[in-house]
């Protein structure tokens, strides 16, 4: 099946035409860039390994970037868009009502739009891009992905927080947890991988990334996770700050004179690496300044390292064994310094680095613990866009439209 893959961030559009065929990892036919959407809106597009297209968008808008899009899919020798199965997009919250792929329609697109209260800036624009795609690819089925969809299968002792009971009903305050997408992939390809049903997997996977996140899975069900109604909970990110005293944000509007929406503006986009260091969001630059002898360059590092390994104890006691800890995400995939150190003091249980092979790890999926370790250490790439493309011709072939 042949499946138009689209991923809406809060400024840009990605997009992915993938070749699904049963048993295949797939191949990807094209695949496209649209970036600072809302100020001067610039796209690359690829057809295979080369660029084909790049310029700029006149109209800032995800729904112009999609239209755009579509259009030079169009104009392409041979249509790439003839017997299209299905696009599919990525909506980074679902609420409590997508809780697997399901169909766009009105009752779907329904929940998403009452989901936007949580994500202001990541919803809408995945409903405009949905709206562009079925005004020009008409007959197309259309399936949405929740990336809080994963984390459903969580226990209330899991999702509930610890406020009064009335307060969290009335306004649906609950864990929901995110980037499920890339934790079901690395779960779904650790199973390929070691054939063995997902449903007999104990993991905790680990996506490292701008945004950071951690999951405990369960026989194959997200059991605990650390993000929570937002994205902000749980472990230090690139400029977020992650798990705090709650009593802090109160404090600071207090004392500087903050609104608690300016408040939330620093915890989001001025803390984390960024506001430890004091040098920047990215774990790179960050190495070097502390290779350098930057002494707050080094506490951001450790500090980012300590809180992951303190979350890989903590699961580690939810989950009773693992299997595997997967790493994903852009520092999970490409910092073998960052791996050693939050793995480093893990032995007790059953948890070993193989040097040598943790190096060898920058360089795509490969197994990173020592033939002795108990619990085995994987790096595996994320590849979202080839999760949701099989996701979808999944339901479709189910009969989900």
């Amino acid at each position: 099946m042949r499946v138009l893959v689209f991923n809406c961030g809060s400024s840009s559009l990605k997009f992915e035409l993938i070749e699904v065929e049963r048993g295949a990892r797939g191949q990807t036919r094209l695949r496209g860039l649209v970036e600072s959407i809302g100020t001067q809106a610039k796209y690359t597009y690829w057809l295979g390994a080369d660029v084909a297209s790049r310029g700029e968008v006149t109209q800032h808008t995800h729904e112009a970037a999609a239209t755009h899009a579509l259009h030079w899919m169009r104009s392409l020798e041979g249509d790439y868009l003839n017997e299209l199965g299905a696009a599919v997009h990525r909506i980074v919250h679902g609420g409590s009502a997508i809780t697997q792929p399901a169909i766009a329609d009105d009752t779907v697109l329904g929940a998403i739009e009452k989901a936007s209260i949580f994500a202001p800036l990541h919803n809408p624009p995945a409903l405009a891009t949905i709206r562009a795609v079925s005004r020009i690819l008409t007959g197309v089925p259309e399936v949405v992905i929740a990336d809080t969809a994963f984390h459903q299968s969580l226990p209330p002792r899991a999702w509930t927080y610890a406020i009064p009971k009335e307060i969290a009903d009335r306004h649906g305050i609950r864990r929901f947890g995110f980037h499920g997408i890339g934790h079901a992939y690395m779960m779904e390809r650790y199973a390929q991988i070691s054939a063995r049903s997902a449903q007999e997997l104990n993991l905790i996977t680990l996506q490292l990334g701008a945004g950071c996140s951690i999951t405990a899975i369960a026989k194959g069900l997200s059991v605990d996770t650390s993000m929570g109604l937002t994205p902000l909970e749980g472990l230090m990110m690139a400029t977020r700050s992650g798990d705090i005293d709650p009593a802090i944000p109160g404090f600071l509007a207090a004392r500087e004179g903050l609104s608690s929406d300016a408040v939330e503006q620093i915890l989001n986009t001025k803390s984390g690496l960024q506001g430890v260091s004091a040098i920047s969001s990215d774990m790179r630059e960050v190495q070097s300044a502390a290779a350098r002898g930057d002494r707050n360059a080094a506490l951001a590092i450790d500090v980012f390292c300590y809180r992951v390994r303190k979350y890989i104890g903590s699961y580690l006691a939810v989950l009773g064994r693992a299997d595997a800890i997967i790493f994903g995400g852009g520092i999970g995939e490409h910092s073998d310094q960052v791996r050693e150190r939050i793995c480093a003091g893990l032995d007790g249980f059953g948890i070993q680095l193989d040097s040598e092979s943790n190096r060898h790890g920058n360089a795509g999926e490969s197994r990173i613990s020592g033939p002795e370790a108990r619990v085995e250490v994987w790096v595996i790439p994320l590849d979202e866009e080839l999760y949701m493309a099989r996701a979808a011709a999944r339901l479709l072939d189910a009969g989900g439209g």
